[in-house]
C-alpha cells in the first residue's frame, strides 16, 4: 500500500471502536479454515464506526475486503494485501418487536432463525443449516427447498464504499437467484426481518426436520465452503460433478466430497491453491463432457494463479 502504513492504522484505530491489528492470518475466521494473512485487520463493534472506518479506507484509496461470517469465500494463500473489514460477532444481535426483527449483520443466520422458531415465527425455518451470517446472506440471496431470505426482507441498512449511508425498503432491491445486484457494492451492517405468525411447535418440527436432511445428504465433517458451484439452469452441479467422474477427486488436501460432489472438502490442511486447481479441474471437465459451463458460488479473494 502506497501510503503512511502507520498513519492509516493509528487513523483506524482511533475511530474503529474495535480491534485493528496488522498481519494477521484470516484462515480461522472462514468455513473452509484456509487463507493467507491481511494486511489489516479492523472490527468495528458498532454501525456508526463501520461508516467512519469506511470513509478513512475511501480516501486512502487501500483496497477493501469485508469478511463476515466466512462461509463463501476461498481466501489465497498469500493472504489480503489490503483492509479487512470484519463484520462477525463483533457486529451481531437481534431485537424481535412483534413480527419483525432488527438483525445486525455480523449475526449467524443459524441463530436468528432458531430464536424466530422459538418465537413462533414462520420465513426462515426453510433456511436452517444455510452457514454464514445474516449480511452474507442478503448478498447472495441465501436460500434453499423454494424459499430464499427475500421473502423475509423488509428493508436493509448500511453504507456505500465512501461511508455514505444506505438505507433501501424491500421494494426498492432487486434479487435474483443468489444474488442481489442493488446490495453488490453495499457493506450490509442490518437489516429488518418480517415474518408470519405460527405454530411454534410446528415450526421447530420443520426446522429439525431439514438439519437431518442436511447431516445426511450433505459432508458436514470437513471443513468446506458449502456448494461450491451454482445449480445450472436445467441441471444440478453435483450431479454433473458426479458423472463427470470427479467424486472422490483429490489434488493435495482438497478433495470432492464422495457424499455430495457439489462440495470440495479441506480434508488434510488443504491450501487454497488445491482448491482452486481442484475447482478449475471440475470446470474443465464438466464442460468437456456436458458442454455446461459452472457458475461459481464460492467468492475467490486474493492473488491466485
Amino acid at each position: 500500500m502506497n501510503i503512511d502504513y502507520a498513519a492509516f492504522v493509528s487513523h483506524l484505530t482511533a475511530v474503529a471502536d474495535g480491534a485493528v491489528h496488522t498481519d494477521i492470518p484470516l484462515a480461522p475466521y472462514t468455513s473452509y479454515k484456509i487463507g493467507g494473512p491481511t494486511a489489516v485487520w479492523v472490527a468495528p463493534q458498532s454501525e456508526e464506526a463501520v461508516g467512519r472506518v469506511l470513509e478513512i479506507i475511501h480516501a486512502a484509496e487501500v483496497p477493501l475486503f469485508v469478511l463476515g461470517r466466512g462461509s463463501n469465500v476461498l481466501i489465497s494463500d498469500r493472504g489480503w494485501h489490503g483492509v479487512t473489514l470484519y463484520l462477525g460477532e463483533n457486529l451481531s444481535g437481534w431485537k424481535f418487536q412483534n413480527l419483525d426483527a432488527d438483525v445486525l449483520a455480523g449475526t449467524r443466520l443459524i441463530d436468528v432463525t432458531r430464536r424466530a422458531v422459538e418465537n413462533g415465527l414462520a420465513g426462515l425455518e426453510l433456511l436452517a443449516g444455510i452457514p454464514g451470517g445474516v449480511g452474507g446472506a442478503l448478498r447472495m440471496n441465501a436460500g434453499a427447498f423454494g424459499r430464499e431470505i427475500e421473502s423475509v426482507t423488509a428493508a436493509v441498512s448500511g453504507f456505500r464504499r465512501n461511508g455514505s449511508r444506505f438505507q433501501a425498503d424491500r421494494d426498492r432491491i432487486n434479487f435474483g437467484y443468489r444474488r442481489a445486484p442493488d446490495l453488490a457494492d453495499v457493506i450490509i451492517t442490518a437489516a429488518r426481518l418480517r415474518f408470519e405468525k405460527s405454530d411454534a411447535a410446528v415450526l421447530k418440527a420443520r426446522m429439525e426436520d431439514i438439519l437431518a436432511m442436511r447431516a445426511k445428504k450433505q459432508p458436514l465433517k470437513f471443513p468446506s465452503c458449502g456448494s461450491v458451484f451454482k445449480r445450472p439452469a436445467g441441471y444440478y452441479a453435483g450431479a454433473l460433478i458426479e458423472d463427470a467422474g470427479l467424486k472422490g477427486d483429490r489434488i493435495g488436501g482438497a478433495m470432492v466430497s464422495r457424499k455430495h460432489a457439489g462440495f470440495i472438502l479441506n480434508v488434510a490442511n488443504a491450501a487454497a491453491a488445491d482448491v482452486y486447481a481442484l475447482i478449475r479441474l471440475i470446470e474443465k471437465k464438466v464442460f468437456e463432457r456436458f458442454g455446461v459451463r459452472l457458475e461459481r458460488e464460492v467468492k475467490l479473494i486474493g492473488e491466485f494463479e
